[in-house]
């Protein structure tokens, strides 16, 4: 081997020493994290009467996360993912164990085992929920659905459970029950609280609240990934440092209340939670639905926040409803043991990310060091000091804290009102009632500004939108005057009860010139019955004042509810499948209240050309160069794909255009009547028949075709000439028809 490859092996094996062995601090600040959040939550959840029943919790939490993070890994393996237990989901299951424990000790129950094991079946259903949840979410990729919640509305709520956090780390850190009234009763010097609060106790609190401050400050002052870490390794230092200056031992800081409580020596293996569950009471869930439901939301939610926060400070996809479909499963499997609420880990992720390159060791190895936890003990842990915890707790509240404080840079001022509102209620009244509070207002939100986009996107008349109907030119001039007495609605979005009465308040502003009103639902997506209401006063003011309104294009829902509800029962209101047929049916009453028939009069060719050139032509003059043919209805006048050569002019009755589309049925074009031309681009142009022409009545059609036309043109060159004038205004006059639809339909 040469110096050259030596070299260049040294150089590789160097650099995979290093990957290796930053992926080995990755995994050691990750796991570090990883069982200080689970220590938290596990003293957040398991205090007060339950705190007997924390061992149980702890062997719960550690068992669902090591078997439920091989899942995990098994479903996503794409990607270097990290897990942990949800602060903002834990508050709530807090409330869930308390109430549980509550029902329990009501009823009698006091032993701390069976109690204990109660609560975890308690915790196992909301979470299996919760897990469901997920999975639904991410397998039909509805993951997002959860950012329809204001932002207002999430920054409330997030900022008050901050408040709840705040509150518990205090109450987990000094080791007291209730952090408000013994701070309260000791500043107050007249009535205090019963046992003033000790020094030792006002000391936890201080050290707690600092090690919060500091936890949640540096690391934003000093962006570096061992920042938080060593403010972890520094307060430990600290609380044993000084506990070993006060000559206590390891017992007796646990009974003053400056470690946590021991964990038993031994492995934590525990029998599932779900062992217990044919002496479990699914009465007891009843009262608690709302914390459960409220729990489910939550995490849907601050997974939703983790995810996307995640993929924008690593500049990569993670693939949300994967993401979501793993952590729903690793949540069924957590729920067996009564597990709280888990799933994808911000802070853990990234450090398994910007430390370790997001190597797969690294989270093979933080799996690794939770299963040896779990087999072989944790009483070590019982070295956690208090204040350390109950600090990371504060430090997770002050960012929740933090964000409703910058509010006011990017929310309006109502809005930051809104936020503040679902904060205070969060905090006095709790998680629930606070989210409750907040999906209230969101729908008032929602409903309020919604209402506020218009619901009628165009507004046409009749004379602006007319029918597939090609009429005589008098009757087209006719309907160009009468048809401002025809309105068209074009309606959009989904229509409740807000929205509805816009459209109601437009109509009755016109009512006095209506005399056709035309409510075109395609660009709805769907209405309620609340809508209905405005509709029903439509239908009263039609009556009223004698106009009819149709209503088209109704989607299969809202034509049910239309119809349940009796709304077409009336003379005035009818459903039409399509805008063209409610257009003719309104060119029909105006016509008819006109004294015109819709088919239009008999119209002879010769006439029709001097009334529209203003000179006179008689039958005779035509009659060497035309065909005059009479059709039976049904009748193929011409049809799609012959050879294209002649013009013809109905003189009476009706034909419809239609063409042919492979595979579909024929589709109908347009309908002329009596006075107009068919096919006069085929007199000028040749070429096929684009579209085929069937008589819809009886009919009498003059035919002129192109070797007609070149006779005329030697003979009676005068008379030619009146035809192309003739020619020149039928295509000028069809081309602005053409011009003014599309600028209609683009406007």
């Amino acid at each position: 081997m040469t110096t050259t490859d030596r070299t260049s092996a040294g150089g590789a094996a160097r650099a995979v020493s290093a990957r290796v062995s930053r992926t080995i601090l990755a995994a050691g600040v990750a796991t570090m994290m990883i069982v200080l959040d689970l220590i938290v939550y596990s003293q957040l959840i398991f205090s007060g009467p339950l705190a007997e029943s924390r061992t149980a919790g702890v062997a719960a939490m550690f068992a669902a996360y090591v078997l439920g993070g091989l899942v995990f890994a098994a479903l996503k393996r794409d990607i270097v993912i990290s897990l942990s237990f949800f602060g903002a989901a834990a508050i709530v299951q807090a409330a869930i164990a308390a109430a549980i424990a509550g029902q329990l000790h009501g009823a009698g129950v006091t032993d701390p085992d069976a109690v204990g094991q109660i609560v975890l079946l308690a915790c196992g259903v909301t979470t299996l929920l919760t897990g469901l949840a997920f999975v639904s979410l991410g397998s039909l990729r509805a993951s997002l659905v959860a950012q329809l919640l204001p932002y207002p509305i999430l920054t409330g709520f997030l900022s008050g459970v901050g408040l709840l956090l705040l509150r518990s780390g205090v109450q987990i850190g000094a080791h007291i029950d209730d952090a408000l009234a013994a701070v309260l009763g000791s500043l107050d010097p007249v009535t205090p609280t019963p046992g003033p609060i000790d020094p030792g106790t006002l000391g936890r609190i201080a050290l707690t609240l600092g090690i919060g401050v500091c936890a949640f400050y540096l690391p934003r002052r000093l962006p570096h990934w061992g920042t938080f870490p060593a403010i972890v390794i520094a307060s430990f230092a600290l609380v044993h440092l000084g506990l070993s200056a006060r000559g206590l031992d390891t017992a007796a800081a646990q009974a003053a209340g400056w470690l946590v409580d021991p964990l038993p020596p031994g492995s934590l293996l525990r029998a599932p939670a779900i062992g217990g569950l044919p002496a479990f009471d699914p009465a007891l869930l009843l009262p608690i639905l709302p914390k459960i439901a409220t729990e489910m939301l939550v995490a849907v939610i601050i997974q939703i926040l983790y995810v996307v926060s995640v993929e924008l400070d690593l500049r990569r996809e993670f693939g949300i409803d994967r993401v979501f479909v793993a952590a729903g499963w690793t949540n069924v499997l957590g729920s067996l043991f009564g597990s709280p609420v888990m799933g994808f880990d911000r802070t853990s992720t990234l450090y398994l990310h910007t430390i370790g390159g997001g190597q797969w060791l690294g989270r093979w190895l933080t799996l690794t060091v939770m299963a040896a936890v779990l087999v072989f003990g944790a009483s070590a842990l019982g070295l956690l000091p208090r204040p350390l915890a109950g600090g990371a707790l504060i430090a997770i509240a002050l960012g929740h804290l933090f964000n409703l404080s910058r509010a006011h840079r990017t929310l309006l001022p109502w809005e930051v009102a809104v936020a503040l509102a679902v904060c205070a209620t969060t905090a006095l009244f709790g998680a629930t009632v606070g989210f409750l509070t907040g999906m209230l207002l969101a729908m008032l939100i929602f409903a309020v500004q919604y209402a506020r986009i218009p619901t009628i996107r165009r507004v046409l008349s009749g004379a602006e939108r007319r029918s597939s109907i090609i009429r005589a030119p008098d009757t087209a001039a006719l309907l160009r005057e009468a048809g401002t007495r025809t309105r068209i609605y074009t309606l959009q979005g989904f229509l409740f009860f807000l929205n509805g009465q816009a459209i109601y308040q437009r109509v009755a502003a016109e009512a006095g010139t209506l005399r056709v009103l035309v409510l075109d639902f395609r660009d709805c997506v769907g209405l309620d019955s609340s809508a209905l209401v405005a509709f029903r006063k439509i239908g009263q003011r039609a009556e009223a004042q004698g106009f009819d309104v149709l209503l088209v294009h109704l989607g299969a829902k809202a034509l049910r509810l239309i119809e349940r509800n009796g709304l077409t029962a009336g003379p005035r209101i009818r459903v039409l499948p399509t805008l063209d047929e409610a257009l003719r049916a309104a060119e029909a009453t105006l016509l008819s209240e006109t004294g015109i028939s819709g088919a239009g009069a008999t119209t002879r060719f010769a006439q029709h050309l001097s009334d529209q050139l203003g000179c006179a032509i008689e039958p005779g003059d035509l009659a060497p160069y035309v065909t005059v043919r009479t059709l039976d209805t049904g009748a193929a006048l011409m049809r799609q794909g012959e050879a294209a050569d002649a013009l013809y002019f109905l003189e009476q009755g009706l034909v419809s255009i239609e063409i042919a589309v492979p595979g579909r049925p024929h589709m109908r074009l347009r309908t002329t009547t009596a006075g107009t031309v068919i096919g006069e681009v085929a007199l000028v142009q040749g070429g096929r028949r684009t579209a085929t022409a069937i008589a819809e009545s009886p009919c009498r059609v003059t035919g002129l075709d192109r070797a007609g036309l070149a006779r005329m043109e030697r003979e009676r060159p005068d008379l030619a000439l009146y035809v192309q004038r003739f020619l020149i205004l039928e295509l000028a006059g069809k081309l602005t028809d053409t011009n003014r639809l599309l600028e209609v339909e683009l406007h």
